[in-house]
Protein backbone atom coordinates (compact mmCIF):
# COMPACT_ATOMS: atom_id res chain seq x y z
CA UNK A 1 0.00 0.00 0.00
CA UNK A 2 1.45 3.34 -1.00
CA UNK A 3 1.40 6.41 1.18
CA UNK A 4 -1.12 8.03 -1.16
CA UNK A 5 -3.47 5.02 -0.90
CA UNK A 6 -3.18 4.95 2.89
CA UNK A 7 -3.99 8.64 3.05
CA UNK A 8 -6.98 8.15 0.75
CA UNK A 9 -8.40 5.39 3.02
CA UNK A 10 -8.30 7.59 6.14
CA UNK A 11 -10.39 10.32 4.54
CA UNK A 12 -13.36 8.03 3.85
CA UNK A 13 -16.51 8.37 5.88
CA UNK A 14 -17.43 5.36 8.04
CA UNK A 15 -19.33 2.83 5.97
CA UNK A 16 -18.71 4.62 2.68
CA UNK A 17 -17.05 1.66 0.97
CA UNK A 18 -19.73 -0.76 2.22
CA UNK A 19 -22.55 1.44 0.96
CA UNK A 20 -20.83 2.01 -2.37
CA UNK A 21 -20.54 -1.77 -2.74
CA UNK A 22 -24.20 -2.32 -1.79
CA UNK A 23 -25.39 0.33 -4.25
CA UNK A 24 -23.36 -1.22 -7.05
CA UNK A 25 -25.02 -4.62 -6.50
CA UNK A 26 -28.54 -3.37 -5.77
CA UNK A 27 -30.04 -4.94 -8.90
CA UNK A 28 -28.53 -8.38 -8.21
CA UNK A 29 -31.48 -10.22 -6.65
CA UNK A 30 -29.49 -13.26 -5.51
CA UNK A 31 -26.88 -11.08 -3.85
CA UNK A 32 -29.53 -9.03 -2.05
CA UNK A 33 -31.31 -12.22 -0.92
CA UNK A 34 -28.09 -13.49 0.61
CA UNK A 35 -27.48 -10.16 2.34
CA UNK A 36 -30.97 -10.21 3.86
CA UNK A 37 -29.77 -13.32 5.69
CA UNK A 38 -27.65 -11.01 7.86
CA UNK A 39 -30.85 -10.21 9.76
CA UNK A 40 -31.47 -13.88 10.66
CA UNK A 41 -28.85 -15.23 13.03
CA UNK A 42 -29.07 -18.83 11.81
CA UNK A 43 -28.58 -17.75 8.18
CA UNK A 44 -25.86 -15.11 8.52
CA UNK A 45 -23.22 -17.44 7.11
CA UNK A 46 -24.79 -17.02 3.64
CA UNK A 47 -23.79 -13.35 3.57
CA UNK A 48 -20.30 -13.71 5.05
CA UNK A 49 -18.51 -13.93 1.69
CA UNK A 50 -19.97 -10.54 0.76
CA UNK A 51 -19.45 -8.65 4.03
CA UNK A 52 -16.10 -10.14 5.09
CA UNK A 53 -14.05 -7.39 3.43
CA UNK A 54 -16.02 -4.78 5.37
CA UNK A 55 -15.61 -6.37 8.81
CA UNK A 56 -19.02 -8.03 8.79
CA UNK A 57 -18.06 -11.34 10.39
CA UNK A 58 -18.01 -11.60 14.17
CA UNK A 59 -19.80 -10.63 17.34
CA UNK A 60 -18.12 -7.29 18.09
CA UNK A 61 -20.16 -4.13 17.94
CA UNK A 62 -18.44 -2.92 14.76
CA UNK A 63 -19.17 -6.28 13.07
CA UNK A 64 -22.84 -6.00 13.99
CA UNK A 65 -23.02 -2.50 12.52
CA UNK A 66 -21.89 -3.87 9.14
CA UNK A 67 -24.24 -6.85 9.44
CA UNK A 68 -27.24 -4.72 10.34
CA UNK A 69 -26.71 -2.01 7.72
CA UNK A 70 -26.02 -4.56 4.96
CA UNK A 71 -29.07 -6.63 5.89
CA UNK A 72 -31.34 -3.61 6.15
CA UNK A 73 -30.09 -2.15 2.89
CA UNK A 74 -30.78 -5.47 1.14
CA UNK A 75 -34.28 -5.48 2.64
CA UNK A 76 -35.10 -1.80 2.01
CA UNK A 77 -32.64 -0.15 -0.42
CA UNK A 78 -34.65 3.06 -0.72
CA UNK A 79 -32.32 5.67 0.74
CA UNK A 80 -31.97 9.36 1.35
CA UNK A 81 -29.11 11.58 2.41
CA UNK A 82 -31.31 13.82 4.55
CA UNK A 83 -31.92 13.59 8.27
CA UNK A 84 -30.99 10.95 10.77
CA UNK A 85 -32.78 7.95 12.22
CA UNK A 86 -34.95 10.12 14.47
CA UNK A 87 -36.18 12.08 11.45
CA UNK A 88 -37.01 8.83 9.66
CA UNK A 89 -38.96 7.60 12.68
CA UNK A 90 -40.93 10.85 12.79
CA UNK A 91 -42.06 10.16 9.23
CA UNK A 92 -43.54 6.87 10.49
CA UNK A 93 -46.06 8.76 12.61
CA UNK A 94 -49.67 8.73 11.49
CA UNK A 95 -51.32 12.13 11.07
CA UNK A 96 -53.30 11.52 14.25
CA UNK A 97 -50.24 10.56 16.26
CA UNK A 98 -48.25 13.51 14.88
CA UNK A 99 -51.00 15.91 15.85
CA UNK A 100 -51.17 14.50 19.40
CA UNK A 101 -47.40 14.70 19.65
CA UNK A 102 -47.34 18.33 18.48
CA UNK A 103 -50.01 19.22 21.04
CA UNK A 104 -48.21 17.26 23.80
CA UNK A 105 -51.33 15.14 24.39
CA UNK A 106 -49.38 11.96 24.90
CA UNK A 107 -47.66 9.45 22.75
CA UNK A 108 -48.86 6.83 20.32
CA UNK A 109 -47.51 3.47 19.18
CA UNK A 110 -44.63 4.75 17.02
CA UNK A 111 -43.55 7.20 19.71
CA UNK A 112 -43.62 4.44 22.29
CA UNK A 113 -41.54 2.18 20.05
CA UNK A 114 -39.11 5.05 19.48
CA UNK A 115 -38.77 5.53 23.25
CA UNK A 116 -38.10 1.80 23.57
CA UNK A 117 -35.40 2.14 20.90
CA UNK A 118 -33.74 5.01 22.78
CA UNK A 119 -33.69 2.91 25.96
CA UNK A 120 -31.61 0.21 24.24
CA UNK A 121 -28.36 -0.74 25.89
CA UNK A 122 -25.43 -2.09 23.92
CA UNK A 123 -26.33 -4.55 21.18
CA UNK A 124 -30.08 -4.29 21.85
CA UNK A 125 -30.03 -1.35 19.45
CA UNK A 126 -29.63 -3.55 16.38
CA UNK A 127 -32.92 -5.46 16.72
CA UNK A 128 -34.81 -2.29 17.62
CA UNK A 129 -33.43 -0.37 14.64
CA UNK A 130 -34.29 -3.29 12.39
CA UNK A 131 -37.95 -3.33 13.46
CA UNK A 132 -38.45 0.35 12.68
CA UNK A 133 -36.65 0.15 9.32
CA UNK A 134 -38.96 -2.72 8.36
CA UNK A 135 -41.87 -0.46 9.24
CA UNK A 136 -40.31 2.29 7.11
CA UNK A 137 -40.16 -0.16 4.22
CA UNK A 138 -43.87 -0.90 4.59
CA UNK A 139 -44.59 2.85 4.37
CA UNK A 140 -42.04 3.56 1.58
CA UNK A 141 -39.99 5.87 3.78
CA UNK A 142 -36.32 6.10 2.75
CA UNK A 143 -33.45 5.60 5.22
CA UNK A 144 -30.23 7.60 5.51
CA UNK A 145 -27.91 4.59 5.64
CA UNK A 146 -24.74 6.68 5.75
CA UNK A 147 -25.87 8.44 8.91
CA UNK A 148 -27.34 5.24 10.36
CA UNK A 149 -24.01 3.46 9.90
CA UNK A 150 -22.15 6.28 11.65
CA UNK A 151 -24.70 6.51 14.47
CA UNK A 152 -24.70 2.75 15.11
CA UNK A 153 -20.90 2.80 15.18
CA UNK A 154 -20.99 5.71 17.65
CA UNK A 155 -23.57 3.89 19.79
CA UNK A 156 -20.89 1.69 21.36
CA UNK A 157 -19.10 4.56 23.12
CA UNK A 158 -21.33 7.60 22.64
CA UNK A 159 -24.87 6.23 22.85
CA UNK A 160 -26.07 9.27 24.80
CA UNK A 161 -24.99 11.62 22.02
CA UNK A 162 -26.75 9.52 19.41
CA UNK A 163 -29.89 9.31 21.59
CA UNK A 164 -29.98 13.10 21.95
CA UNK A 165 -29.58 13.71 18.20
CA UNK A 166 -32.28 11.16 17.33
CA UNK A 167 -34.63 12.46 20.02
CA UNK A 168 -34.19 16.06 18.84
CA UNK A 169 -34.99 15.06 15.28
CA UNK A 170 -38.02 13.06 16.38
CA UNK A 171 -39.62 15.37 18.95
CA UNK A 172 -38.42 18.83 17.99
CA UNK A 173 -37.73 18.93 14.24
CA UNK A 174 -38.92 22.54 13.95
CA UNK A 175 -36.55 23.70 16.70
CA UNK A 176 -33.64 21.89 15.04
CA UNK A 177 -34.54 23.52 11.71
CA UNK A 178 -34.64 26.99 13.30
CA UNK A 179 -31.22 26.46 14.89
CA UNK A 180 -29.74 25.41 11.54
CA UNK A 181 -31.25 28.44 9.77
CA UNK A 182 -29.94 30.91 12.37
CA UNK A 183 -26.31 29.75 12.00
Amino acid sequence: MTEKTAQKDTTKKPGESLLKFLRSRQEDRGFMANLRCMLVESKQHRAWPYVANFGGIGEKHCNKVVQTVAGLYATHPEETRDGNYGAMCRKLLSDDERQKLNQTEGIGPVSRRFQHLLAAEGDEIFDRVTRLVLRAKAQDIPVNYEQLYKDLLDWEYHADWVRVRWAQSFWTPEVELEVEEST
